[in-house]
């Protein structure tokens, strides 16, 4: 569990994914191949984040009957009514052989304003066993009425904060931010400091760091996937191994990865208008 997407993938394995979500990032395909990876994990026969069984091989052939695509058809423009009438359809029958259906609608900044407010009481009351991934370029092209239904997740680009010569072999899908890497520099140099001294009020200003940046959903993404690299990472590999490898030594593997799935839940509470300094305090109350 080293990136923003495996943190959501093992959230679907363990069942916890939001009924409807919002992927939305810069790249188009790495949205559509998360989505993908998203319904191997809710129908896995292994009950992995997507492997080679007959399930996971299905829904690489668009053939599984419980995994659909909603796509603009034809010369179209547009994602139209009668497309989200059937799919608002076939959401309220239970899976015919997987564990779960899901609706892909790839993008939804396609949706006409008829069908997406068609699919409103659907997305808001779903059958059980459903889910809805939404993908598009950015939330703001969506009806408030659809991001209101669903949780938002970004889906950015590589992070190069910490990893060193072998990051091709780590892509790390984390938050987009303008300021990053001076972003994640905070956080290390914080975090070491509260491993080296034991001072509480390092992790409270690494608390306001991440809190009262402008995008404060990309920076708890990022301090995420850093809580899981810094538990993943040889030393030897990151841009500063002495740091490294002395928060390693001070914070146990197991707390940096349960903080970075504290993380993933500060997230989904955000959405419902949380205080978000006690959100991000609780995150790193986890490291304790």
């Amino acid at each position: 569990m080293t990136t923003t997407a495996s943190l959501i993938l093992d959230t679907a394995r363990r069942g916890e994914l939001h009924h409807a979500v919002i992927l939305h990032g810069p790249s188009p395909s790495l949205l559509r191949d998360l989505s993908i990876r998203i319904a191997k994990t809710l129908n896995c026969l292994e009950g992995t984040t997507g492997d080679d069984c007959a399930s996971c091989q299905r829904i690489d052939r668009r053939t599984h009957p419980d995994v659909h695509v909603l796509e603009v058809g034809g010369d179209k423009k547009l994602i139209s009514i009668e497309q989200v009438r059937e799919l608002v359809g076939e959401a309220t029958l239970r899976p015919y052989e997987g564990r779960n259906k899901v609706f892909i609608i790839d993008p939804a900044d396609a949706l006409s304003i008829p069908g997406a407010n068609s699919m409103l009481k659907t997305l808001e009351e779903p059958a059980r066993d459903t889910h809805f991934i939404l993908l598009t370029r950015s939330p703001d092209l969506l009806l408030p009425t659809i991001k209101s239904r669903a949780q938002q997740i970004h889906v950015g680009d590589t992070a190069r904060a910490l990893t060193g010569p072998r990051e091709s072999m780590r892509i790390r899908q984390v938050a987009l931010l303008d300021d990053g890497e001076e972003l994640a520099g905070h956080i290390l140099d914080t975090l070491h400091r509260y491993a080296t001294r034991g001072e509480s009020a390092a992790l409270l200003a690494l608390a306001a760091i991440v809190s009262d940046h402008d995008d404060v959903k990309d920076a708890i993404a990022l301090l995420g996937a850093m809580f899981c690299d810094i538990a993943a990472l040889d030393p030897r590999e990151s841009l500063d191994p002495k740091k490294l490898a002395e928060i390693r030594e001070h914070i146990p593997r197991e707390r940096l990865l349960a903080a970075a799935d504290a993380s993933l839940g500060a997230i989904r509470w955000l959405a419902v208008n949380a205080d978000v300094r006690l959100v991000v305090e609780q995150v790193v109350a986890a490291l304790v």
